[in-house]
């Protein structure tokens, strides 16, 4: 019986599939590596928003019952506000991190359309294979039958 004709199909939509499951395997991975800064992300605005609370206590603290020039009770608001815009920092950062997710998950429902795709191929040329090696033994077995068929034993008398 003759090698299957579309074996080196097979290999090549192999490969495409292997390499769909690599892909998606990475923006799995990648999707959960962002979810992770997220929740990093998250944790460290609270934390910084817990100390930013004592931090401006403490500072409040510091100047109360004493007296402060127009120019160092400036400085004093200009670090509160500072403190303030470290805050709306991390909050940008939070928002690009959730804008960074969406994207690798767009990018992994991609990939996973590749697989889904990949693997269709795939069967339908194992299905064939199945199919055309079927009918390749049926044929070989037609041959053989027919070469028994042509075959005569003489005839002894």
């Amino acid at each position: 019986m003759a090698g299957y004709p579309l074996a080196r199909l097979v290999t090549l939509r192999q490969h495409r599939f292997d390499e769909a499951q690599r892909n998606c395997a990475t923006a799995e991975q990648k999707v959960q590596q962002g979810q992770t800064a997220i929740v990093n992300k998250k944790k460290e605005i609270d934390e910084y928003i817990i100390w930013r609370e004592a931090e401006i206590n403490r500072r409040y603290d510091a100047i109360m019952n004493k007296e402060l020039t127009s120019e160092g009770f400036e400085k004093f608001k200009k670090g509160l506000a500072d403190l303030q815009m470290q805050e709306v920092k991390l909050n940008e950062q939070l928002y690009e991190l959730k804008e960074q997710l969406k994207q690798l998950e767009e990018a992994l429902v991609q990939a996973k359309e590749e697989l889904k795709q990949a693997g269709a191929a795939l069967n339908k040329l194992e299905e064939h294979r199945k199919i055309w090696t079927a009918q390749a033994r049926i044929e070989a077995e037609r041959k053989e039958e027919k070469e028994l068929e042509d075959f005569k034993s003489r005839k002894l008398y």
